[in-house]
């Protein structure tokens, strides 16, 4: 009888841990918030396409826009990786000028992303 409890209570963690990986592919819209020199904080469009969450690994893409008055000169496509552990995500870009390297520090929430690019807060929902 124990045993199939426990062989039931591994299954189980097993499923949710699986339908965890996969609750956080998907694409996410939102903004961040960048500190200009002359207008104060903008709120600039991001989007976080998450390709594959599998072992704590996480592959994605982001892409950073503009709103024609600020934020022209990093605007553009960033592949990222990183990591995940429980709701605590963490992406870095592969490859990007120093001035526009992203790093994502998140806490998913249901359908939402929410945390810090570098020193600007990010709020991004699915």
């Amino acid at each position: 009888m124990r045993f199939a409890q426990a062989s039931a209570l591994g299954l189980l963690v097993l499923a949710v841990s699986g339908y965890a990986q996969e609750s956080l592919v998907g694409i996410y819209n939102g903004s961040f918030n960048f500190q200009t020199q002359s207008r104060g904080v903008m709120a600039l469009p991001i989007s976080v396409k998450i390709t594959s969450a599998s072992d704590g690994k996480l592959q994605a893409t982001a892409t950073r826009g503009h709103n024609n008055r600020a934020g022209q000169g990093c605007a553009g496509e960033y592949k990222l990786s990183g990591t995940y552990d429980g709701s605590k995500l963490d992406l870095r870009s592969d490859s990007a000028p120093a001035d526009c390297a992203m790093h994502l520090e998140l806490v998913a929430e249901g359908r939402k992303l929410k945390g810090m690019m570098g020193k600007s807060e990010v709020e991004m929902v699915k």
